[in-house]
């Protein structure tokens, strides 16, 4: 999909840093995502990628640097900033006594959904992940992947601007896996833009628009749309490229 140059973009960074201490985690990252469009982010272990991803969702506050969630301001308007995205981290913070049911209904009310629409693309979410029947169930009664399905189906049936996927293909089996993606598909094709980061390349790829390398706290790789259908859905290819980007990027860095 290409994006209108006009148009706000739903995630927007310019000049983020983030640091914990001596290390310098995030260098300078610019990024704009746009509506109706799946980025995968893709990085080794401790490049950024988990950082960059909790700063756009609010939950780490970057040294400086500006967010902007479908052109509000994360640090001058943060309730209605975080009202345009849902997160969805590798370990959901589920409250262990509550439903599924009774998370929508929290959610609902925070993000002023409509409760019949909103319970309805719930079940249809749950139902493709299988845990169509567990949503009265507590949270602590449901195994780990399970509430992962849960915290996805929750994520994804609010509909909202932006979409922020921290490894949610992990663990899943394939029928799972698959039913995942049909749904960001969806979610896509309404409009959504999906920020998925994820360490399993062929199923990112599978739904991506674009990719982003991060490296070093960098962004060391660019691709748009065009440039991954040149790659042809060739996945070793695509990781060629991936590599050698974050080669390059090191290789810069140490001559610094």
């Amino acid at each position: 999909m290409n994006p209108d140059a006009n148009a706000v973009a739903a995630v927007a960074t310019r000049r983020l840093h983030k640091r914990f201490g001596a290390l310098q985690v995030l260098r300078g990252i610019d990024l704009d995502l746009h509506a109706g469009e799946v980025t995968i982010q893709l990085g080794a272990n401790g490049a950024g990628k988990t950082t960059l991803i909790r700063a756009l969702a609010g939950d780490l506050h970057p040294d400086q640097g500006v967010i902007k969630i479908n052109g509000k301001d994360l640090d001058a308007e943060p309730e209605q900033a975080r009202k345009q995205l849902v997160f969805v981290s590798q370990s959901p913070p589920l409250v262990p006594t509550l439903s599924t049911l009774e998370h929508a209904m929290a959610m609902a009310a925070f993000r002023a959904l409509q409760w019949p629409s909103y319970q309805d693309r719930l079940q249809r979410c749950a139902d493709a992940l299988s845990i169509g029947r567990d949503l009265n169930r507590p949270v602590r009664a449901l195994s780990g992947g399970m509430a992962q399905k849960a915290a996805l189906c929750l994520a994804l049936a609010a509909q909202t601007p932006a979409l922020l996927l921290d490894e949610p293909m992990t663990g899943l089996d394939i029928p799972s896996a698959m039913a995942l993606r049909e749904l960001v598909i969806e979610a896509r094709q309404r409009g959504t833009s999906v920020l998925l980061a994820s360490h399993l390349t062929e199923n990112a790829l599978a739904v991506a628009d674009r990719a982003i390398v991060l490296s070093g706290g960098q962004v060391a790789l660019n691709l748009n749309q065009d440039d991954l259908d040149a790659l042809g859905g060739d996945t070793r290819a695509f990781e060629k490229v991936v590599l050698e980007a974050m080669e390059q990027n090191i290789k810069a860095e140490e001559q610094a």
